[in-house]
């Protein structure tokens, strides 16, 4: 597996020269033809000097036609060759994005946005799910705000059976011709715009625009206006005489009412926009699901009720309220007719409309933006698809961490044998022990979303992923080490004692406390999970003296990491996973490279 993704490297920075080589050459060209129409515009104004000089030189106007013509066919074509190279720098982005995570370096993808909601969502803190370079930057390609919390919901989310996992991966697999349709859209819609569609969009149709009484206002000012209006015709025709007085009744009423509907117009300032970028993306959506069977599975709603057509007619009732924004033009459109008020009508009911379906479509198009997330990860990251079995089992081959370059990660198997439950790490600091239960974690939440893995195989089940890795969250709350550490360490016991499938992941464990309690409660907390009925992990510590634990509890299982003493005396990792109690140590050696036992 490591060698396809070193050869997609390869194949992506080629790609990436060939994109910048051809955007230096369209930025070249740009600005020749930028410096042309400058140069016909200077010559287009010379030449309206002889015609101000001799109105009947008939030349001079058909020589500045043709520059006029040259100009504005400069103009059209300079648009053009911007707009395509624009695209190909968007390319180019898009490509440099995942060259750098297939190197393990932060992508670049925005983060800003999504942290304050995975705060609230209490993601996993300790694994790297989420942050500037994570399994979220990993992940995400996602269009708009919707699409952005399902992403980050599905990373959070256990899902309830191996058969749900499989059908994702089905889906996903099956979905692979829109890989390119997807990454079109990520190339040529405003994705910073999209991401702030969706609170502006359900604020809007989940609360009425009118008041109680905005019916009757409405139907005064149309029995008003009616007459009003006929009166003024059968005026002009002159079939009867009607007095000036009679049609002043009607603007008095209808600029007195603009004021039950004043707040309806700054509600709606902005949301045009936003329908302007989102309105496309719906369609694109629309016209493929119509052709291609498999996303309909996924957006049954949307091709049903087609929401860009809805979103349109709401844009234009919009464009009719803008009057407002000049107000002489407001002021008398609304002397002459009731604008501004049946305008308001409609825009309330094209609400009403979007009310009842839109939430359902926005739902449908976060999850066709995850599986285009997913798409994009399949198709350059990874395309080893776990199996999700109803045992409790964890297997795997060349497993590595997602997050790490490439050029140095190393890859680790390991597989619970017969009724071994339980996987306690010891090992050298520095050595890798750490690296492997994040490297388990976040291949189990891969897992559990139904994408491939990091590894050649894994075989697991659809574990709760519970971790005690750093506890620097609790130290917020005010909490001392020893005591977070402890807190953390109940909930993970509760749980993997309850019905739930828990796959624990505990770092040096009793880091804050002495040697002697350290040994009592770990030997407590590790003989309490080797014997939970569902749930498996793995717990690293410095105490050897645990290793015996595996005499006594058959579920345990030795592991370790360890260094190796080059012949200059310096040490070397080699972050390979193997079996037994670990037979060396180095902590003396690197507080002795670092100068602190010069006096001893």
């Amino acid at each position: 597996m490591q060698s396809r993704r070193l050869k997609t490297l390869e194949q992506l920075k080629k790609r990436h020269q060939k994109l910048h080589r051809r955007v230096s050459f369209w930025n070249q060209r740009v600005q020749k033809y930028q410096q042309a129409r400058l140069i016909v515009a200077l010559a287009f104004c010379i030449s309206l000097v002889p015609l101000a000089m001799n109105e009947k030189a008939r030349w001079g106007y058909l020589l500045a036609s043709l520059l006029l013509l040259a100009f504005i066919g400069l103009v059209i074509r300079t648009r053009l060759f911007v707009r395509f190279r624009n695209s190909l720098d968007l390319d180019a982005i898009f490509t440099q994005r995942q060259i750098a995570r297939l190197q393990g370096l932060p992508s670049g993808r925005a983060w800003k946005t999504a942290h304050e909601k995975a705060a609230a969502l209490k993601m996993i803190p300790d694994l790297g799910l989420t942050g500037g370079h994570s399994l979220w930057t990993l992940l995400d390609e996602t269009l708009t705000e919707a699409g952005q919390d399902q992403l980050l919901y599905w990373l959070r989310q256990t899902p309830a059976s191996p058969a749900a996992v499989q059908s994702r991966q089905k889906q996903i697999q099956a979905l692979r011709p829109l890989r390119w349709f997807y990454t079109k859209l990520t190339l040529t819609l405003e994705t910073e715009d999209l991401q702030a569609t969706k609170g502006q969009l359900l604020e809007f149709i989940e609360q009425p625009t009118i008041g109680p009484t905005f019916s009757k206002i409405l139907a005064v000012n149309l029995l008003i206006w009616i007459p009003t209006a006929v009166l003024f015709f059968m005026g002009l025709l002159k079939v009867i005489a009607v007095p000036n007085w009679t049609f002043l009744a009607f603007p008095l009423l209808s600029w007195l009412s603009l004021g039950s509907v004043a707040t309806v117009f700054s509600r709606a300032v902005g949301l045009s926009h936003y329908l302007a970028v989102l309105s496309p993306l719906l369609q694109k959506v629309e016209l493929k699901a119509k052709k291609f069977s498999g996303l309909q599975n996924i957006c049954p709603r949307l091709l049903a009720i087609e929401p860009s057509k809805q979103l349109q007619n709401l844009e234009r009732i919009l464009g009719f309220l803008g009057t407002q924004t000049n107000p002489l033009l407001h002021f008398v459109v609304n002397a002459l007719t009731p604008w501004t008020l049946v305008s308001v009508f409609f825009l309330e009911r094209a609400r009403k409309n979007l009310a009842r379906e839109f939430p359902t479509v926005l739902q449908e198009l976060a999850e066709f933006e995850v599986y285009g997330s997913l798409l994009i990860f399949d198709k350059f990251q990874t395309q080893s698809y776990p199996e999700l079995t109803a045992n409790n089992e964890l297997r795997c081959e060349r497993i590595f961490h997602p997050l790490i370059n490439q050029e140095r990660v190393v890859a680790n198997s390991f597989k619970f044998e017969n009724t071994q439950t339980l996987g306690l790490l010891t090992g050298s600091n520095m050595s890798g022990k750490s690296t492997f239960l994040r490297t388990i974690g976040l291949n189990q939440i891969l897992a559990n979303m139904g994408a491939p893995v990091f590894a050649d195989a894994f075989i697991t089940s659809c574990y709760e992923v519970e971790t005690c890795i750093e506890v620097s969250d609790s130290l917020r709350d005010g909490y001392s080490y020893f005591y977070a550490e402890v807190r953390r360490l109940k909930d993970i016991l509760e749980n993997s004692q309850s019905s739930k499938s828990v796959l624990f992941l505990i770092d040096e464990i009793f880091r804050g406390t002495n040697n002697r309690e350290r040994q009592v409660g770990s030997r407590a907390v590790i003989t309490q999970l080797a014997h939970a009925a569902k749930s498996l992990g793995f717990v690293s510590t410095h105490d050897l003296e645990l290793t015996n634990l595996s005499e006594q509890v058959k579920s345990v299982v030795n592991l370790h990491f360890r260094e190796d003493i080059d012949s200059n005396g310096s040490m070397t990792f080699s972050y390979e996973l193997n079996k037994g109690p670990c037979p060396t140590t180095n902590a003396l050696r690197i507080m002795e490279a670092e100068g602190l036992l010069k006096n001893t």
